[in-house]
């Protein structure tokens, strides 16, 4: 039932039923109808394709001029998160990601009137003009690794708020942030972007720190876990 109201507010508010296009309403409509406990419904969206395929046209068609910063980031936050979705089920069933060549630097996507690889949207746009290292807890790669998907839209006049809340989301997870009783392990992110969060806060602890309720002690080391890059498919609820 979720997923029937969710198809159906997307095809009015997409226009087929005579409503103007919002990508923003659409894309809430999505991932609300899709998305539970952090993972994806992707079985029902390979037999069902249509919503899906009507964001990622209005993905290619979205008219960035003119446009707020925070318009602009919360469209390349939601494209990203989308896309990646979308070559999932171009490919499902999959394992993951990193089965699929060329997931990340190959395939490409028509993103606000450019063809982009996911690498491109994620580096050259979206990192390059908002340097905000609490966007790697709101990406999600399609991984059990990854943070878990929101089950919503981030919006322009909201997205401060739903990034940091998101960010704290995240760091509080005690399979992300694994706190024992000498040292704690980290996702791997905290090594593949660690100048962003060095830059942004001195070190990795001191940035997680910013976020945790139990703060990671002084005295600990940090090192980092093996990344898990099975699919964050419904289907894989276990793994959580």
């Amino acid at each position: 039932m979720k997923i029937l109201i969710a198809s159906a507010l997307l095809l009015c508010s997409s226009g087929l039923l005579g409503q103007p296009k919002d990508f923003f309403s659409d894309a809430q409509a999505f991932f609300e109808g899709y998305v539970s406990s952090g993972l994806i419904n992707y079985d029902s969206l390979k037999n069902n394709p249509v919503p899906l395929d009507g964001l990622v046209r209005q993905i290619g068609n979205y008219r960035i001029a003119g446009k707020t910063l925070d318009e602009q980031k919360a469209f390349y936050t939601n494209a990203y998160n989308l896309l990646v979705i979308k070559q999932i089920v171009e490919n499902y069933p999959t394992d993951g990601p990193m089965t699929i060549p060329g997931f990340f630097n190959q395939k490409t996507y028509r993103v606000a009137g450019r063809n982009v690889t996911l690498d491109e949207l994620e580096k050259e746009i979206l990192f390059a003009a908002f340097p905000d290292p609490r966007l790697h807890f709101v990406l999600v790669c399609a991984a059990i690794g990854c943070p878990p998907i929101a089950d919503y839209a981030y919006m322009p006049d909201s997205l401060e708020t739903q990034i940091e809340t998101k960010t704290r989301e995240v760091l509080n997870i005690s399979w992300y942030v694994r706190i024992y009783k000498d040292r704690t392990l980290v996702s791997k992110v905290f090594d593949w972007y660690l100048p962003d969060f060095v830059n942004d806060a001195g070190s990795v602890k001191t940035f997680i720190n910013k976020y945790r309720i139990i703060q990671i002690p002084d005295n600990h080391d940090i090192a980092t876990y093996d990344y898990d890059w099975s699919l964050n498919d419904s289907k894989n609820a276990f793994r959580y």
